[in-house]
């Protein structure tokens, strides 16, 4: 009967992906929710020219009655709160909507823009809901140490997050660090009871 899209930003991303864990735990249907690490919305203002803060992101998209999804817009507005989650937008008009959603949907090609020259080697790791946090903030730590960018981002209500590795197709090293970095990173999802591909 009725959709609500929804956009909040936070100073971590553990705060974007609590609020995400919290609200299934309530019971609250989302039908869609995506969490962008900092990185990203750096690539997408750049390629989308939008000002969106650069920070970790959370969309969401709600589906119910007209009064369900504004309900549960609020519930959720509160959980991300008290998160750490601020300036929530929400829009319900299919055009609004639709703009707020057009940004998330950039964000592979956006990444590309970030180095340029640059080939991506993309990663598709899904771990349990219950160890999501944990596995983001122990990826994150390892991105800190890479040499090229990796924006971050993923379909964070089933667990499923992406690694977009920037390398140099030129640059000697680049693609055996990438490989290095996505063994790793299957390690930390198998460890968790979680899986190599989404």
């Amino acid at each position: 009967e009725a959709m609500s899209a929804a956009v909040c930003s936070f100073k971590d991303m553990a705060g974007a992906v609590n609020t995400v864990i919290q609200t299934l735990q309530s019971g609250i249907p989302i039908a869609r929710s995506e969490a962008l690490c900092a990185t990203t919305m750096k690539a997408i203002n750049a390629y989308n020219k939008t000002s969106y803060k650069e920070q970790p992101t959370l969309w969401l998209e709600f589906h119910g009655s007209e009064q369900g999804v504004v309900e549960q817009a609020e519930l959720v507005q509160e959980i991300a709160r008290e998160n750490g989650g601020e300036d929530f937008k929400w829009a319900t008009k299919p055009e609004d909507r639709n703009r707020l959603w057009s940004a998330r949907h950039q964000a592979y090609f956006a990444s590309l823009q970030l180095r340029a020259g640059s080939r991506a080697v993309s990663t598709d790791v899904c771990v349990p809901i219950s160890r999501l946090t944990e596995c983001i903030v122990e990826t994150e730590k390892d991105i800190a140490k890479a040499s090229m960018p990796i924006p971050l981002f993923g379909h964070v209500g089933d667990g499923n997050f992406h690694c977009v590795v920037l390398i140099d197709p030129e640059r000697a090293g680049d693609l055996e660090e990438a490989m290095a970095f996505n063994k790793r990173l299957v390690k930390r999802a198998l460890e968790m009871e979680g899986t190599c591909t989404g």
